[in-house]
């Protein structure tokens, strides 16, 4: 009895192994193609939030260590900063759609937004 070959090996391992069938149709393709946007705008706003709580730190920094001059950002912009910041790092793209879904829902409430247009524009009597 012989050794099997790598090739043999491979075959066999390959042949005996069920791999996912793969959909190439416009639905799966949309739907790949949101699950991937959805990740890399994820990481996207991970990263805003972070350089927002750097840049942050740095205002501080310029406040306790700098001259006069280089005080001219408030402390209310600051810890704001660090907020949204921190918010932006942590929550990334739930928090973000977790807002719009929110904002959607108050639209769908006023009717999609046509009655608050009606009573803008004085339509409403």
């Amino acid at each position: 009895m012989s050794n099997p070959t790598l090739f043999e090996n491979a075959h066999t391992a390959l042949s005996t192994t069920n791999l996912p069938v793969a959909a190439w149709d416009l639905v799966s393709f949309l739907d790949n193609a949101k699950e991937y946007i959805t990740v890399i705008g994820g990481a996207l706003i991970t990263l805003l939030g972070l350089a927002v709580v750097i840049w942050a730190t740095v205002l501080i920094a310029k406040k306790f260590f700098g001259t006069a001059q280089n005080q001219q950002e408030s402390w209310v912009k600051v810890v704001v900063m660090i907020l949204v910041g921190g918010a932006l790092m942590t929550g990334g793209i739930a928090l973000v759609t977790t807002i719009a879904a929110g904002g959607k829902t108050t639209l769908e409430e006023l009717g999609g937004g046509y009655i608050v247009l009606q009573s803008v524009l004085g339509l409403v009597r």
